[in-house]
């Protein structure tokens, strides 16, 4: 009987955390969900063709109240590779990745602070790939972990003295040597 017990408990724990990539909301997204699933490949919301065939995947729905979730994660400079599961602006033809050992990536951090430009700027993308540029660097030359952490902290400084006051005239980046791509 408790060896039935244990085998009905794992099985209904597994299939809960098997419907998570289902039960994911476009229009009311869960930050945390939506970076655990980017991180473990699982996120799969996806635009159709009318004939069914799969075009692109779908950016959330994501608002001012998510910003500061997001600024949170944005530390993260772990590397995803692939990242066919992850939103990007469906009309850029510009690569959105950094190499890394040989392997096309894109950094969470990166990737998260362009997510949260396009909530300041009111679009569902910031720019046409999440790539952000040191002016003083040549265009190719992409920031390194250390320099996404101290745009995160751009970001969380302009948060705390605009952005949860409802300015949005000023950006983060704004009088910095940093752009978006």
């Amino acid at each position: 009987m408790m060896k039935n017990l244990i085998t009905f408990s794992v099985l209904l724990l597994f299939l809960c955390t098997s419907c998570e990539n289902d039960d994911f909301d476009l229009k009311n997204p869960n930050v945390e969900q939506f970076v655990r699933q980017i991180k473990n490949g699982s996120y799969n919301k996806f635009e159709f063709s009318g004939n069914g065939e799969r075009l692109w995947t779908e950016m959330p729905q994501f608002k001012v109240e998510h910003i500061p979730i997001l600024i949170n994660f944005s530390n993260d400079t772990s590397l995803i590779s692939p990242f066919d599961h992850i939103p990007l602006n469906p009309v850029s033809s510009i690569p959105p990745y950094r190499m890394s050992n040989g392997k096309a990536c894109i950094m969470v951090g990166e990737y998260l602070l362009w997510c949260i430009e396009g909530i300041i700027e009111g679009t569902a993308f910031a720019s046409l790939t999440p790539i952000l540029l040191n002016q003083t660097y040549t265009e190719d030359e992409r920031l390194n972990g250390k320099e996404i952490i101290e745009v995160s902290k751009l970001y969380q400084n302009w948060w705390e003295e605009s952005g949860k006051f409802g300015n949005m005239n000023k950006l983060p980046l704004d009088d910095t040597v940093y752009k978006w791509r």
